[in-house]
């Protein structure tokens, strides 16, 4: 009885083995965040968000984009050596940051504008090099179709996340307990992925050796040549908010921002990227076979209208009494920067699962050009607010900027999936 019920479609199932993982993995994170905004102050938000953006910006570099590769190949020896090749540039990177933190952590803290900073700075190359592994992990899971893999994953890593925040939050220990908590949920994602991998697939992994990594390195060396620069201005679009609100307005006003990026992206998280990454799974083998995807790219952005647009209206009309009655009266001003930026991330839940044919028909020079004028209308954005001393202008031009590069970014993967690169 129950089977009548359920989807017929391949991608659809796969889609709901994503989702109800992702589900899971978000509920905890989102159901104890009205107890964080309690333990936790906006400022120590703040300093955390601080820290997200640094980890955010500099993972870009340690795998050199190269795990964006692994859903490209035909065969799956090329996958693997590249998997093996970007968690070996991790650790060679990462410690590499571990290094310069090392001999220069008190002159970097004093750049980024605060000296307890340097507490935790340690901790960013060991951040790094655990979110590396864990994309390199989780896109050969993506190429391999292990849905069920990559959802227990997150399960696991948000799980430990908000234990170990809450527990830290209790003793008291600023931000610091929120940056232990990001680090242990993921260091324990990237050990249950890479059990799964060694343990399992054997016969794949056995085909890593040094003389097929520099081959697959040499052959898709157009991923770190264009997607660092790219994606380092794409990152740094999204966390310059962050880091330009703490150096030109306040900390506090960074963790603000923070809680209204984690309660929004929440959909973002639940749904478009478990259909995004069926898309880039189903749509690189369909490009890969005939030149183009149009059919299962018109099928996705129609699923990804259909499921965001009653939401996000009804998120739109009640921010302000939801955050404020949910997050308590500190948190009220959040409502009314979500309220802002409600038009940029109902575009971003459409549009962020297709950008992957920027990768799937290796168009990266283009989407280097999109990142980098995304890139400079936030930065301009931020600064003529501080030039007016308005941080609701810099949210309104930020939202403005944002949601013009969205439309950009969705006529040109169409473009790409129509097979006319």
């Amino acid at each position: 009885m129950i089977k009548k019920f359920l989807p017929k479609s391949q991608f659809a199932r796969n889609v709901i083995t994503l989702m109800t993982g992702t589900a899971l993995a978000q509920a905890l994170p989102i159901a104890i965040t009205p107890i964080l905004t309690r333990i936790y102050t906006p400022d120590e938000f703040g300093m955390f968000a601080v820290y997200i953006a640094i980890c955010s910006i500099l993972v870009v570099l340690v795998t050199g984009r190269y795990e964006l590769a692994i859903i490209v190949p035909e065969h799956d020896e090329d996958a693997i050596n590249i998997m093996a090749l970007s968690i070996g540039l991790s650790f060679v990177i990462s410690f590499s940051l571990l290094v310069i933190v090392l001999l220069a952590g008190k002159e970097i803290a004093s750049l980024l504008g605060s000296v307890d900073i340097a507490s935790w700075l340690y901790f960013v190359p060991l951040t790094t090099l655990v979110m590396g592994c864990y994309q390199s992990l989780n896109y050969w899971a993506n190429r391999r179709s292990h849905y069920k893999r990559m959802a227990t994953s997150r399960v696991l890593q948000t799980g430990s996340t908000s234990a170990v925040q809450l527990s830290t939050g209790l003793l008291k220990i600023g931000s610091l307990g929120l940056i232990l908590g990001q680090f242990f949920g993921q260091l324990i994602s990237v050990i249950f992925l890479a059990r799964s991998v060694f343990s399992q697939e054997k016969e794949q992994v056995s085909k890593i050796n040094k003389k097929n990594i520099y081959k697959v390195a040499k052959r898709y060396n157009n991923f770190p040549k264009y997607l660092i620069v790219a994606h380092g201005f794409n990152t740094g679009s999204s966390q310059s908010p962050v880091l330009l609100l703490s150096s030109l307005f306040t900390t506090s006003v960074s963790g603000l921002y923070m809680l209204t990026n984690r309660v929004l992206s929440a959909p973002i998280a639940l749904i478009a990227t478990a259909i995004g990454e069926v898309f880039r799974e189903q749509a690189s083998k369909e490009y890969a076979q005939t030149g183009q995807c149009k059919t299962i790219y018109l099928q996705t952005i129609k699923k990804l209208t259909l499921l965001s647009f009653i939401p996000f209206i009804i998120l739109f009309i009640f921010s302000e009494q939801i955050f404020s009655l949910v997050f308590g009266k500190e948190w009220a001003d959040a409502g009314m920067i979500s309220k802002i930026l409600m038009p940029v991330f109902f575009l971003r839940f459409i549009s962020s699962p297709l950008s992957s044919m920027f990768m799937i028909a290796e168009a990266q020079k283009i989407d280097l050009y999109w990142q980098v004028a995304l890139f400079f209308l936030v930065v301009v954005s931020f600064l003529t607010g501080n030039y007016f001393s308005d941080v609701y202008l810099a949210f309104y031009l930020f939202s403005f900027s944002y949601c013009l590069m969205f439309l950009i970014n969705l006529y040109l993967s169409y473009f790409l999936a129509s097979g006319r690169a």
